[in-house]
């Protein structure tokens, strides 16, 4: 199975065939609790987003993809161990709808909307750290970059890394919500305050842009041109209009943009504007969805 056919394998699935049930759901069916297959676990703390098929263990602060709760399970085994592991395993699975693809669904919650009492600290929380770790992000180019939010949505207190863009809106990210709040708009990341550096990057998350910065402090010179620089990051192909404008001050501009439809139009978009002076850097990673899914898979293949 490829990288992508094992990422998709439902985390729900995997448990139900080790013979975890689910204990309790939150979030109209989209959280499931279940107790934890890496540990004793008498609260159920083990949380899966079967919409995103990640999971996190509260009581242990680790989580990820099902990949990583394959080495999880396998005493933490290299990649290539979780992967031969987890197709085995998937052949086993009992034919039928997967228990994903049964969940009702009443609605995300809408932070944007309803959080109430925010607070923007430095980030500290082990559990957004974990996250990071998860993601194959340093704590130490997480703190570089992020804050931690801290609000309530409907009397119940919640926490996420938060993302900060030109105009002050924040992108909010935890292992089992993305969304924004505030005005929406790109970022840009500049390496002096006094003059811009002679070309940029461009991403299109800061997930991605927190892939590249550890790709770079790691020497990575196959997907990356280890150069630092300043960096745009979109916050969603929708602004790529507006990042334009910021894009077109740079000589050069090397756009790490996702190997999907909306992330190549948006790249088509920049080319545009930026006629001959674009570098389409996701040539590099053609295999992979994203920076950050091919920085996953590049950890693994050195662990």
């Amino acid at each position: 199975m490829s990288f992508y056919e094992l990422k998709e394998i439902p985390i729900t699935d995997l448990l139900t065939h080790l013979g975890h049930k689910p204990v309790s759901r939150a979030k109209g069916g989209r959280q499931w609790f279940y107790h934890s297959p890496l540990r004793e676990d008498n609260n159920a703390s083990f949380c899966v987003s079967s919409d995103k098929n990640l999971w996190y263990d509260f009581g242990t602060s680790r989580g990820g993809n099902v990949i990583d709760l394959a080495r999880a399970l396998n005493g933490d085994c290299s990649f290539k161990v979780a992967a031969s592991w987890l197709e085995e395993q998937r052949r086993g699975f009992k034919q039928g709808p997967p228990l994903a693809a049964s969940l009702v669904s009443n609605g995300p919650l809408r932070p944007d909307t309803e959080m109430e009492n925010i607070q923007v600290l430095p980030l500290t929380n082990k559990a957004l750290i974990g996250y990071l770790w998860s993601r194959g992000i340093p704590a130490e180019i997480g703190r570089r970059y992020c804050k931690e939010v801290q609000y309530n949505v409907r009397d119940r207190h919640f926490f996420a890394l938060c993302f900060t863009n030109i105009l002050g809106g924040m992108e909010i990210r935890n292992p089992f919500f993305k969304g924004s709040y505030g005005v929406k708009a790109p970022s840009v990341i500049t390496l002096s305050k006094s003059e811009r550096t002679p070309s940029c990057c461009v991403f299109e998350g800061f997930m991605d842009f927190l892939s590249y910065q550890t790709l770079l402090a790691k020497y990575n010179d196959i997907v990356i041109n280890p150069v630092p620089r300043d960096c745009i990051i979109l916050n969603s192909t929708s602004m790529v209009q507006k990042a334009v404008p910021f894009i077109q001050v740079y000589d050069v501009a090397f756009t790490y943009l996702d190997n999907d439809a909306a992330g190549q139009q948006a790249t088509d978009t920049i080319e545009a504007a930026m006629h001959d002076r674009t570098i389409r850097m996701s040539g590099r990673f053609p295999d992979f969805n994203d920076l950050n899914d091919y920085l996953i898979s590049w950890l693994f293949r050195r662990s």
